[in-house]
């Protein structure tokens, strides 16, 4: 007999389904079947990974006790929508340490996280029937003892990512605290603890350059290390005094619960954290993804496209598929999320081009003709309208950027070296040649 932990999975107030693990490191999902049942209208999406063309595709995929995107890996990670919503690195370490899980144990950190995960999920532990359990995992053909080992209490906030932040809210006198649950606003507060020198003051200048090339950023801001430090329980940098403040674009909302739901590009093509560079996937994916799936369709795609040459402007090899999402206003309506994560790293690294392939049989790593070519052929596209839309956001940046950086909080050397290697990609030069 093997023993199983579960948890209940809800979006919003709507049951989803069951998330349990054997004591053997594999992990399963089952959806309802009254979830699966729903009038489509009805039925709050959990991620577009579960989503087929059409409403009867969709059900019975719902329905599929072997559909592939319900499994873990069998060594203890969860299926890859779940996996997803885990923090990476030193944040999941620290959470582990704190609530002594066993470092493999997903589904216990998820658990402990559970009633404040990224979006409108929540993951709460659930005691079934053996008979129940039986059914689900098995279809009636087996049965397994439930573990009666307790899951640790959900009190925790899951960010993901590698870098060290930390949950906080906005108390009424304009204090940031670091809790979960108040009534003030949340956001998220990215510490200067990486490896790279004044790493918040570069993030925070690299969103607004991105805003000034016309990108949608998330709201954020600069502010002194000393409001939040004696709240900090880790080892902070000694070359930078501010941390970055982003605000949770997937919290207080003009909803019931002050929630949206959310996922990135890894959930929605359900690959696992690990893998958020994946060969087998391109930019060209996700473009058809936002074309397909994003009720903003060509909108988004240009949108999508002007995150694409800002990252090679700033010299950002690290926009893998964690750093794209879908935010839904409704329910169901996805829509490409503010951008996030957004860093010139050339301000400390000498890289040409992306780190995420940019179309699939093209070796190339920088937007060139024979990339935006295959991107038009393979979303059906004019060329043309593609091109304008990188040469709009080109022109923008060569025209302003400069102006922001001179007033940015930057070392004189970040500024500098960020702006001469903008200079040197092949997009600005073309443009210098142009216009001098």
């Amino acid at each position: 007999m093997s023993l199983v932990r579960s948890l209940r999975i809800k979006i919003d107030t709507v049951d989803v389904g069951s998330l349990f693990a054997l004591d053997d490191g594999r992990s399963y999902f089952r959806f309802d079947d009254a979830y699966a049942k729903m009038p489509a209208a009805d039925r709050p999406v959990l991620s577009q990974a579960f989503e087929a063309e059409n409403e009867l595709a969709t059900r019975r995929q719902l329905l599929d006790p072997a559909l592939e995107e319900t499994r873990g890996d069998g060594k203890g990670a969860l299926p890859p929508f779940f996996e997803n919503l885990l923090p990476e690195g030193r944040l999941r370490k620290q959470l582990v340490d704190m609530a002594n899980l066993a470092p493999s144990d997903s589904l216990g950190l998820l658990s402990l996280c559970g009633s404040d995960l990224p979006g409108n999920v929540q993951a709460h532990q659930e005691q079934l029937s053996e008979a129940a359990l039986g059914r689900l995992l098995t279809q009636g053909r087996d049965s397994y003892e439930m573990s009666l080992v307790q899951m640790p209490a959900p009190t925790s906030t899951s960010l993901s990512g590698v870098q060290p932040k930390v949950a906080l809210v906005r108390e009424a006198g304009g204090r940031y605290v670091m809790r979960s649950k108040y009534e003030g606003g949340h956001y998220i507060g990215k510490l200067p603890a990486s490896d790279y020198p004044q790493m918040p003051e570069v993030e925070h200048t690299s969103l607004l350059l991105a805003a000034a090339a016309g990108v949608a950023t998330c709201e954020h801001a600069l502010l002194p290390l000393s409001d939040i430090a004696g709240q900090l329980d880790q080892e902070m940098r000694t070359d930078s005094t501010r941390f970055l403040l982003a605000h949770r674009f997937d919290r207080d909302a003009n909803t019931h619960n002050g929630r949206l739901h959310a996922e990135d590009m890894a959930q929605v093509t359900s690959v696992s954290p690990h893998d958020k560079y994946s060969k087998a996937l391109s930019y060209t994916d996700i473009g058809t993804i936002l074309l397909a799936r994003s009720v903003r369709g060509e909108d988004d795609l240009h949108e999508f496209l002007r995150r694409l040459t800002v990252n090679e402007l700033l010299g950002n090899p690290d926009a893998h598929l964690k750093n794209f999402g879908f935010l839904y206003r409704t329910s169901r309506d996805a829509e490409l999320s503010p951008a996030y994560d957004m860093v010139a790293y050339s301000a400390w690294l000498r890289f040409s081009g992306h780190g995420f392939k940019l179309a699939a049989d093209v070796a190339s790593r920088v937007i060139t003709p024979k990339v935006v070519r295959a991107w038009a052929n393979a979303w059906g596209l004019p060329e043309a309208i593609l091109r304008r839309t990188i040469s709009e956001t080109v022109d923008a940046a060569m025209r302003k950027w400069k102006d922001v950086l001179k007033v940015a909080p930057l070392s004189d050397e970040h500024r500098t070296t960020i702006w001469q290697r903008t200079r040197e990609t092949g997009m600005a030069a073309s443009w210098i040649k142009r216009h001098g």
